[in-house]
C-alpha cells in the first residue's frame, strides 16, 4: 500500500494517514483506523477507475468533511 499524511485544513487541523492502493482506502490518525473503504464499498465505480490517485482524492475528500468518522 501506498502512504500519504495529510493535514485537515479546518477543525484541529489535525494530521491524519492515508494507506491507499488500487480499490481501497484506510485512514489512520495516531495509529487508530478511523475509516476503511475497500472493494465492497465503492459500488459507484467500476474497479478499474478505483485507481490509487483517485482513492487518495477520495480519502483526503472524506478527512476534510469528516465523513463517516470523528475528528
Amino acid at each position: 500500500m501506498l502512504v500519504y499524511e495529510h493535514t485537515r485544513s479546518g477543525g484541529q487541523r489535525l494530521t491524519y494517514t492515508i494507506l491507499y492502493e488500487q480499490g481501497e482506502y484506510i485512514i489512520q490518525r495516531d495509529g487508530l483506523v478511523k475509516k476503511s473503504v475497500g472493494d465492497g464499498i465503492i459500488v459507484s465505480i467500476t474497479p478499474h477507475e478505483a485507481t490509487p490517485e483517485l482513492m487518495l482524492r477520495m480519502a483526503i475528500a472524506d478527512i476534510e468533511i469528516l465523513a463517516g468518522m470523528e475528528e
